[in-house]
């Protein structure tokens, strides 16, 4: 069953029943339905723009609302791909993505429409504010040619366009080497094969209240409302997270399920404890997580605030989906894993050779499952880096003991995990040497209880060069996503390389761990 006609299903079924819960706004499965009916029948009178653009993409620049998932959903039904572009990129990405991508159509929130500063000619905006939607042609920033479609009328309307498990439907980003946002792609069997895999793992029903805590822009934030409207659960987002109005939302809704990273966690943690009473919530049965490991402390402190909660910590990657999964029983026996291959996941741990790493041996992870994406969005090159065959990996690297869990040994590419999104740091030291003050400049995670790695930022100022720490932060600021920006700068007057003459990593590491101890 693809995944709008689960939703209709649903609405069939129990039509009453509350499907999705934005704030204070609430749909039910019925309203969802005819919703989703009704944004189809926009879309589909831009099918000129699908034929002049060449492709059937429709972009989406929105923070959490009813609408996103609603557009969201209405392009899945027609087999449309909808891609996300993240609000806290920097407007020169986002202008950069939009030309590479270039969208028949952009559903952007009216409060972000000032970031645009210039449209694909062939684009065009239905603009969101608030309860209502509006479509307009855009040329630059004028105007022209308003021609709203009626919002009724859909009632029994066949859609030219239709739906294949085979189809993609879906674009997210993550950040390349270079840390410019690339398009991942994924057909709706993939993700239809996850919301399997992922229901038995984890126990999910249609009985659940499940809670997302990130933005809808952010994979793992979608993927938990599109599989909960598909099992025929309730879903619940705030608009933008924020501790305590999440705590209030916990408080008054009966929540049995929540997905977040650690960095969220934390922030829930602080302003649970932060009342008088400690807040608890002991409905809550399973905390879903994923981005970076959980330290013990983090663990213990989860038990304080959801007393009834079992931790399931996945590790997973936006190219392979699941890969493996630590549930609670796992976190008993060995919480220092990231643990077993997930439900229809075969891992397979490589060493340079292309021989099977043994037991306590370190392998590159390569997987086979029916949940690996279709590739890169006109990355052709890249995608073969991942794709081998029946099997794909992104070059993490791990070890296996004799019981069958896995360690995670290292991030590929240098990457810092921070906050649960995925930072290269060559991007970061790209706009450090931008500045004519600084000579050398190296950026690395430091572990963070709260971020789980913080970004460093280690300069070396050129001879008789004066700036500030403030205005070198103030420079990241303004051409940098603001998670990306460094947290704290180091000053050195020199760096430690290696022999082919660059500044040593390795040794970096080392210095900043020795410094943590």
């Amino acid at each position: 069953m693809l995944i709008t006609e689960a939703v209709q299903t649903h609405a069939a079924r129990q039509p009453e029943k509350t499907a999705l819960v934005v704030d204070h706004r609430r749909l039910t499965y019925q309203e969802l339905d005819k919703a989703i009916n009704e944004a189809a029948c926009e879309l589909m009178a831009f099918e000129n723009s699908f034929n002049e653009a060449g492709h059937t993409l429709v972009g989406f620049l929105l923070h959490n609302s009813v609408e996103f998932v609603q557009y969201f959903l209405a392009a899945a039904k027609l087999g449309i791909c909808s891609a996300l572009f993240d609000p806290k990129w920097a407007d020169a990405n986002i202008e950069a993505i939009l030309e590479e991508c270039r969208p028949a159509i952009l559903v952007v929130g009216i409060d972000l429409l000032p970031r645009l500063a210039s449209v694909p000619d062939t684009t065009k905006l239905i603009v969101i504010d608030s309860d209502s939607a509006v479509q307009e042609e855009i040329r630059g920033h004028s105007r022209e040619g308003n021609t709203a479609p009626a919002r009724a009328g859909f009632a029994g309307h066949r859609f030219p366009r239709n739906s294949t498990p085979d189809s993609i439907f879906y674009m997210g980003f993550t950040s390349g080497t270079t840390g410019m946002p690339k398009g991942f792609l994924r057909a709706q069997h993939s993700w239809l094969e996850s919301f399997a895999q992922a229901k038995e793992a984890f126990g999910l029903s249609e009985a659940d209240h499940v809670l997302g805590t990130g933005p809808l822009v952010h994979s793992l934030t979608i993927y938990a409302a599109i599989q909960t409207l598909y099992l025929g659960g309730t879903f619940y987002l705030p608009r933008r997270f924020k501790a305590a109005p999440a705590l209030a939302m916990l408080e008054a809704c009966p929540i049995t399920h929540i997905y977040l990273v650690p960095t969220i966690f934390e922030a829930l943690y602080y302003e649970a404890i932060s009342q008088t009473p400690v807040f608890a919530a002991p409905q809550v049965k399973s905390l879903i997580t994923t981005g970076d490991k959980w330290t013990p402390e983090s663990k213990v402190k989860a038990g304080e605030v959801f007393p009834q909660a079992g931790i399931y910590e996945f590790y997973g990657a936006s190219e392979l989906s699941f890969v493996t999964v630590l549930d609670p029983a796992g976190n008993e026996a060995r919480p220092d894993s990231i643990g077993k291959p997930f439900n229809g996941v075969e891992v397979s741990l490589r060493k340079p050779d292309g021989t099977e790493a043994g037991a306590g041996e370190v392998g590159q992870i390569f997987i086979r499952s029916g949940m690996i994406f279709s590739g890169y969005f006109n990355h052709a090159d890249e995608t073969k880096q991942v794709i081998h065959g029946e099997w794909a990996t992104v070059g993490d690297l791990a070890m296996r003991d004799s019981e069958g869990f896995l360690y995670m040994v290292g991030r590929s590419n240098n990457m810092i995990i921070s906050g649960g999104l995925n930072i290269y740091p060559e991007e970061i030291e790209k706009i450090l040497l931008s500045l004519e003050e600084i000579e050398e400049a190296i950026v690395a995670g430091l572990p963070d209880a709260y971020w789980g790695q913080k970004v460093v930022a280690l300069v070396k100022a050129k001879q008789d060069a004066v700036i500030s720490d403030q205005d070198i932060m103030a420079h990241c600021r303004k051409r940098l996503a603001s998670y990306k920006c460094p947290k704290e700068i180091l000053r050195v007057e020199s760096f430690p390389y290696t022999n082919s003459g660059k500044i040593s990593r390795a040794s970096i590491h080392d210095w900043l761990a020795g410094r943590v101890v």
